[in-house]
């Protein structure tokens, strides 16, 4: 698909679109609208009639293709120019305002899962933008907050959005890996506009925190790293920053590691051909027994099993670096 055949592709509507009534419930889980196994999902927002108050379970990005939106989100009006860009946190209420045959807005859907760490570990910096990412994704407690951009003169941006939405609405062999490859571009150039366009209300950022850095150090070195290493090279107390890990992240330091270690190990056993005792020494296992234990217990088979699946299918499944199971 190409801008020209984009272009009449979001315009089209049907009656149906007409007869859009809005969500039933204020409340959207992940599922209603992400099939399972599903981490992203572009939709065209329905025009000419508004929808209620809701929230989401999942991080929503909102584009506007062309014309405007008028949305309420956590009881302040917010407008939306063509080119604008808000990105909503799980639980924001919000609603939006009569839409008519103009306003192309684009809703992309989110699971937190879809941040893996080599998608966060590209956006690390102390600052409101990589931390609104790292409180939206991390946080164990309800989040509702926004950040609101107005990239309506960014030609990157637009390019950018461009390239996603051909690729999405007519898949081709790749066309996932190139989806992936341009939301971090993407997240990259907003994360360059932030500094003089957001808009986060009643959003109070980890200013004093390394989060997103010690996430970083953490991937970077996952093969080696401790604890101990990581806080003396933050100048923390080892004990105070597994704390702050295990009520940020949720999980404790060494099952963070292990995500690493495990997303690795996976990504070895898909596309080489070195021996599983090899590709355990490789992430950081010098004990193949318990390699293969922590290996099923994430991947529900062995590395063997795992390796001949890949192989087996047309499309070799990926496991993101997640801090999953």
């Amino acid at each position: 698909m190409t801008d020209f055949e984009l272009e009449p592709f979001l315009r089209h509507f049907s009656e149906n679109e007409r007869e859009h009534n809005g969500p039933r419930s204020d409340t959207l889980d992940d599922d209603t609208f992400l099939p399972p196994g599903q981490e992203i999902a572009f939709s065209v927002h329905p025009r000419f009639k508004p929808v209620a108050r809701h929230r989401h379970s999942f991080i929503e990005l909102i584009y506007i293709y062309s014309g405007e939106c008028h949305q309420t989100i956590n009881d302040k009006e917010v407008s939306m120019k063509k080119g604008e860009l808000c990105i909503l946190d799980t639980n924001t209420y919000h609603s939006i305002g009569n839409t008519g045959e103009d306003d192309i807005i684009i809703n992309c859907l989110m699971r937190k899962s879809y941040f893996d760490w080599a998608f966060l570990s590209r956006l690390s910096g102390n600052d409101i933008f990589s931390s609104f990412l790292t409180h939206a994704i991390y946080e164990n407690k309800h989040s509702n907050e926004y950040i609101l951009i107005h990239s309506g003169a960014n030609e990157a941006i637009s390019r950018i959005m461009h390239t996603i939405l051909c690729e999405y609405f007519n898949k081709q062999p790749c066309s996932d890996e190139i989806i992936n490859a341009y939301m971090v571009i993407l997240f990259a150039e907003m994360l360059r506009m932030y500094r003089g366009d957001v808009n986060a209300r009643n959003f109070e950022a980890l200013k004093n925190t390394q989060i997103t850095d010690i996430l970083d150090h953490i991937q970077t070195n996952y093969q080696t790293v401790t604890l101990e290493s990581t806080a003396r090279h933050f100048n923390f107390n080892a004990n105070y920053l597994g704390k702050v890990l295990k009520k940020i992240t949720g999980h404790s330091f060494i099952h963070l590691v292990h995500q690493i270690r495990l997303g690795q190990a996976g990504l070895l056993l898909r596309n080489s051909e070195i021996s599983i005792q090899a590709v355990a020494n490789e992430v950081g296992y010098e004990n193949i027994n318990f390699f293969y234990r922590l290996f099923k217990r994430k991947h529900n088979c062995s590395p063997a099993e795992y390796r001949k699946q890949s192989r087996h299918d047309k499309a070799p499944p990926h496991t993101p670096l997640t801090l999953g199971r």
